[in-house]
């Protein structure tokens, strides 16, 4: 027989009969595999020594009061000022703060790739010349007006550097 601490189930089978749980021709079985293997053998004598301290084990007894103080302190909760549960439920958070970490730098991120496609130039905003311009057309109107304009601020050539 294979040694039964080298397998998944031969653990699970060691405790099972450590425990008195095993079926009785199993329980043969691993008598006959303890004889002869010393790691087993440990392991199963470990095993029901836990067992017996389980046994010899007691609770401790619970005190007279206990269910009246128990019920004491839960109706001093509920008589808590109802703004006080109110605060404790905003204030605590439906997330754990492990969580909101990574959610606030994604948020961060996210406004400031908003802000920066909104404020993005456009180029009509580059270009201050395409507002004169309607559908691609030049309003020459405008055009000789300006001229004229830009003739009538530019001094006249004088006459003494004409000869």
């Amino acid at each position: 027989m294979e040694c039964l601490t080298s397998t998944k189930s031969g653990a699970e089978i060691l405790l099972e009969y450590g425990s008195g749980t095993l079926e009785p021709g199993k329980a043969v079985e691993i008598d006959r595999h303890i004889e002869n293997c010393e790691s087993c053998r440990r392991l199963v004598a470990a095993q029901r020594d836990v067992w017996e301290r389980l046994g010899q084990w007691t609770a401790p007894a619970v005190s007279t009061d206990f269910n009246a103080r128990l019920y004491a302190r839960i109706a001093k909760e509920n008589q808590a000022p109802r703004w006080r549960h109110w605060m404790q439920q905003w204030t605590r958070p439906a997330l754990p703060y492990a969580l909101w970490k990574p959610a606030a730098v994604a948020a961060a991120c996210a406004a400031l790739a908003v802000a920066l496609l909104v404020h993005e130039p456009r180029a009509t905003e580059t270009n201050p010349h395409s507002a004169q311009m309607e559908g691609g057309r030049v309003d020459i109107e405008q055009v000789a007006n300006t001229l004229d304009e830009m003739d009538v601020l530019m001094p006249a050539p004088s006459s003494s550097s004409a000869m």
